[in-house]
């Protein structure tokens, strides 16, 4: 049931997502259409997960290129547009690649890309992304970053807190079942059911944030 629902939010966040254009080409809109593409993604992808579960197929393949690599990556991306420092952003990139071999060396040698979940590769993107995202909330507080605008209508701040909390219990969630996978199996719906409710969260957020900037105090003023 709440599956289905899951998917719904999704959607939602991706409707949302499409709703606000920006007329600019810049940063700010390369960071918008990055947020779409990975609610793209994970539409598609957990739409595919539904029916690959429901036919009895292994969807260990789908989840670790398009949710480990893919949407890693992507986040990864995003966030580097978020970066301030010239030199470290480059920096971004060749760990990025990094981490790209170090899977590729996880999947020849250590886990199965097609029969389990890459957690070995998952872990360091994970940290990475958090790593990141500390990074610019850090540099929001100390004014290095937007600076002349209203973190309450920016939508950067908001997406960074819905990654930070999504990823925290994820990795908490997966590291448990890696090690310890029959405290999860014995409580796998209660768990599962809490990782799409964060996850669809996050999701629904990435679409919204875009929304809030309209939010502004003459339009506020006129409403009233």
């Amino acid at each position: 049931m709440f599956g289905n629902f899951y998917l719904l939010i999704i959607a939602t966040g991706f409707l949302f997502s499409l709703f606000v254009k920006r007329k600019n080409q810049g940063i700010e809109s390369t960071a918008q259409q990055t947020i779409i593409a990975i609610l793209f993604l994970a539409l598609l992808m957990e739409g595919l997960g539904v029916y690959l579960a429901a036919k009895g197929i292994n969807n260990s393949l789908l989840y670790n290129v398009g949710w480990v690599y893919g949407e890693s990556l992507l986040l990864i991306f995003y966030l580097s547009l978020l970066e301030v420092n010239q030199v470290f952003k480059r920096k971004i990139a060749w760990i990025s690649v990094g981490l790209v071999v170090w899977g590729l060396v996880n999947t020849l040698f250590f886990q199965s890309i097609t029969t389990e979940f890459q957690y070995f590769t998952f872990l360091p993107f994970t940290v990475f992304i958090i790593f990141l995202v500390v990074r610019f909330l850090f540099h929001l507080m100390q004014m290095k970053a937007y600076a002349d605008r209203d973190l309450i209508r920016l939508p950067h701040f908001w997406i960074s807190w819905a990654i930070l909390l999504f990823y925290v219990e994820a990795i908490l969630l997966f590291g448990i079942y890696q090690f310890h996978p029959v405290f999860v199996l014995d409580h796998v719906q209660l768990l599962f059911t809490i990782n799409q409710f964060v996850a669809g969260l996050m999701y629904l957020v990435f679409g919204l944030a875009f929304i809030l900037p309209w939010f502004n105090t003459k339009k506020l003023a006129l409403i009233d």
